[in-house]
C-alpha cells in the first residue's frame, strides 16, 4: 500500500492543521465508542475506523506507519 506523505511546507498549512485537528477529535470519540459494549462485528468496524484516522494522522511523518495485521500485536 502506498502511502501520502506531506512535503514539509504541506505540514504547516492551515488546512493540514484543520484536518489533523479534525482527525485527533474523531479519533477520541471513536477510542470513548471502543470502551462501550458492543458485537464482534461493531468492534471489528470501530478498530478499522480507528486505523483508518490513525493512518491519516501519519500523513505528516517522515516515514509512513506500518501497522501488523489484528493478532500480530508483537
Amino acid at each position: 500500500m502506498t502511502s501520502l506523505i506531506l512535503t514539509r511546507q504541506e505540514r504547516h498549512d492551515p488546512l493540514w492543521r484543520r484536518l489533523r485537528e479534525h482527525y485527533e477529535t474523531r479519533l477520541a470519540e471513536l477510542r470513548l465508542q471502543n470502551d462501550h459494549r458492543m458485537s464482534e462485528a461493531e468492534r471489528s468496524e470501530l478498530l478499522g475506523q480507528i486505523a483508518e484516522v490513525k493512518r491519516a494522522l501519519a500523513f505528516d511523518q517522515d516515514v509512513p506507519v506500518v501497522e501488523p495485521p489484528p493478532g500480530e500485536d508483537g
